[in-house]
């Protein structure tokens, strides 16, 4: 059996109340070329319930792993492990695809074949749309060339699996930040080719802890790592997130 062009990867825990709005909007995606594999972490609630609900309208493609992990980052690596696409994405359990987000991101991958510019190793991204409470709130769309100051949206971005085998997976020792570390190292140190997509891909319900000040304070980390920050700023990054996180604790009480 010829492996799919695409793979598309889903890790969950107890994320049983908003899982199947992720399952849906893979099911119903135009591009069919894919296999759909669910990484979960042994969840006790009814996540796996809903999942297996699925199992037969995917007809084989859908693929599913419960076992304990070491959080996200893991969960996602032994995903990647896992994927025979070639092209693997990653769309969170709290997040869905754009009902022709495959076959757009196929659309521009086959562009490149044709312009005999694609390269072994790429990293398609498109749009994402934000939203709070299912009210739309912005698109979000940042460029490569100005990769961290801004960040492209992971559950967007479609990598080689190449990129993957050649040049690593994701850094676990990050709770938050492990997505924006990976995209900075690829882009500094390899060769891998950054192609926008200017669709809407996915859609994104604000919150969860990348939005957090531990988030910032780990992604100003990273940010400073590979010098997109200089050590004043990353520190100043730093201690703004302590002041808003101490502000929203006394609102608390």
């Amino acid at each position: 059996m010829a492996s799919p062009l695409f793979t598309v990867i889903t890790v969950c825990y107890n994320s049983e109340k908003t899982i199947e709005r992720t399952l849906q909007s893979v099911l119903n995606q135009t591009e069919q070329d894919y296999e759909y594999l669910i990484i979960d972490g042994a969840s006790t609630d009814g996540t796996l319930d809903v999942v297996r609900r699925y199992e037969p309208k995917f007809r084989g493609r859908l693929h599913i792993f419960s076992e304990k992990d070491n959080g996200i980052y893991d969960a996602m690596n032994k995903g990647i492990a896992k994927a025979s696409g070639e092209l693997i994405g990653l769309v969170n359990s709290d997040d869905y695809y754009e009902f022709d987000a495959l076959e757009n991101m196929k659309k521009a991958y086959l562009g490149l074949i044709s312009s005999n510019e694609a390269h072994d190793h790429v990293i398609l991204y498109g749009m994402q749309r934000r939203l709070r409470n299912s009210e739309e709130i912005e698109i979000e769309f940042v460029n490569h060339r100005i990769l961290g100051e801004g960040m492209i949206c992971h559950p967007t971005c479609f990598v080689s699996r190449a990129v993957y085998n050649d040049f690593g997976v994701y850094d676990t020792s990050y709770k938050s930040a492990a997505d924006l570390d990976f995209l900075l190292r690829i882009k500094n140190t390899t060769d891998t080719q950054f192609a926008p997509v200017y669709h809407i891909i996915s859609n994104f319900e604000l919150g969860g802890m990348s939005a957090s000040g531990r988030g910032a304070r780990e992604a100003a980390r990273v940010r400073c790592k590979y010098g997109v920050y200089s050590k004043v700023r990353m520190n100043y990054v730093i201690f703004q997130s302590r002041i808003i996180d101490f502000v929203h604790w006394v609102k608390r009480l």
